[in-house]
């Protein structure tokens, strides 16, 4: 699977697990205003589902969702405005 760190990020602490398993952990993430990117990695799946989960701080934010890896295997989060983190999904990679 591949991530992309998108929108919103400012300074922030992040740590993604997949499957209860750490895949990334990062202090100081910033978007690019370039780019708007702030952090691109991949991850092996052994399953064909897969539970994210992402903490951000300051802020305390976390969230939750589960994808289909075989059918989604780009997984793209954002943070939007103060409390909210937005994940979005595709089968081919994002622009």
């Amino acid at each position: 699977m591949h991530m992309v760190l998108r929108e919103g990020f400012r300074g922030h602490s992040v740590v993604v697990t997949m499957n209860e398993r750490r895949v990334y952990e990062a202090a100081g993430v910033t978007t690019d205003p370039l780019t708007a990117r702030a952090a691109i990695f991949a991850v092996g799946a052994a399953d064909r589902k897969a539970r994210v989960a992402v903490a951000v701080s300051p802020g305390d934010l976390a969230a939750t969702f589960e994808v289909d890896v075989a059918v989604h295997p780009h997984v793209a989060i954002s943070l939007v405005g103060g409390s909210t983190v937005a994940f979005e999904t595709s089968a081919w990679p994002f622009r």
